[in-house]
């Protein structure tokens, strides 16, 4: 699925704003598939992580992720921005046929699917909270291989902090493993790809309302 201009604009625009207040360090590009579909597993810190993915990813195919419409429209702020940005597709209902559906359609047409399988932002950079089957549940049924990706330094914002993001392995899809094995297998993937956890130093730490700006 190849980014519109629009999207293309505004992911540049995102990804300089995002340059200017953070020091955002990217690593492992190179092990992206070179075209869709694909699903990204990430582990979940606080409300920047989506637009990072957006703006460090590649444009090409598009980045999309699933998002349950009172989360993503709780804020006019949010909502200009999401609306500006497009490729978040709002879900109410937690079934799995639903979003399954969803992810399907996205994958069908050769996008890529941004998932946070913990379920919500954790509490510990560096640490995973327990995984949600539905992503094992959407590689299988789409043959969708899925990329892990792990973020460090979101946890706290302030300005000049620094964000990093590591590509990790690809796991493909396997039909002959259950869905708690391959559950198994995208949870070591993504312990593999976490950045390590390093203690913010002594220095000063200016705007930190950045922490809960879009939350």
């Amino acid at each position: 699925m190849k980014a519109p201009l629009r999207f293309r604009f505004a992911r540049g625009l995102l990804r300089a704003l995002l340059g200017a207040v953070f020091r955002v360090r990217a690593e492992g590009l190179e092990r992206l598939p070179p075209t869709g579909p694909y699903l990204v597993a990430c582990n979940h810190l606080n409300w920047v992580d989506p637009f990072v993915l957006i703006g460090w990813l590649p444009a090409s195919p598009r980045l999309h992720f699933l998002g349950k419409r009172s989360a993503i429209y709780n804020r006019p702020i949010k909502r200009w921005v999401l609306r500006f940005m497009g490729g978040v597709i709002p879900v109410e209902s937690g079934d799995l046929e639903h979003l399954s559906a969803a992810v399907a359609e996205v994958l069908r047409r050769g996008g890529a699917v941004g998932i946070f399988p913990e379920g919500g932002i954790g509490p510990t950079e560096g640490r995973l909270q327990p995984l949600r089957h539905g992503i094992a549940h959407f590689s299988a049924r789409n043959r969708a291989p899925v990329v892990a990706a792990g973020l460090a330094g979101t946890g706290a914002l302030w300005r000049g902090k620094e964000i990093r993001l590591r590509v990790g392995r690809t796991v493909q899809p396997d039909g002959s493993r259950s869905v708690e094995e391959s559950l198994a297998a995208i949870e070591a993937a993504l312990n593999e790809a976490l950045p390590p956890s390093q203690p913010p130093g002594a220095g000063p730490r200016p705007w930190p309302w950045l922490t809960h700006l879009l939350r």
